[in-house]
């Protein structure tokens, strides 16, 4: 379970920390439902299309259509239960014409992508 989870070990994993590079709160996570059924919790945050050559964020790039998705299954219990993956969408639809981000889609492409992730968990192999 996200509260029983170190947050701050889990964003220091190299392969969640590359993406999340803020520190992890509780705050930031969504319940998962599926079936009005909590199945888990999940953050998300929009990629930028480029880095520096030192490795930073080049925010002129602005933002590429990719969406980092952190998952954390309900049962999890150390870091290396939570899943991160890349969603990608149009770039369209990650702003909003004020410029703001978009968070009401950012998080319905997280959704929509772990559960299609979890689908393909469930299905048998062929």
């Amino acid at each position: 379970m996200i509260d029983d989870l170190d947050l701050d070990e889990l964003r220091k994993m190299r392969r969640i920390g590359y993406y999340f590079r803020y520190p992890l709160h509780r705050n930031n996570f969504h319940d998962l439902k599926i079936k009005d059924r909590i199945c888990g919790h999940y953050t998300a945050k929009p990629l930028y299309g480029r880095l520096t050559p030192k490795g930073h964020v080049d925010k002129s790039a602005g933002f590429n259509g990719d969406v980092a998705v952190l998952y954390v299954p309900l049962e999890a219990k150390t870091s290396d239960d939570a899943e991160l993956f890349i969603s990608h969408t149009d770039p369209k639809n990650i702003q909003l014409a004020t410029g703001k981000r978009n968070w009401k889609k950012i998080n319905e492409i997280a959704v929509k992508s772990i559960i299609k992730r979890l689908d393909e968990h469930e299905s048998p192999a062929r």
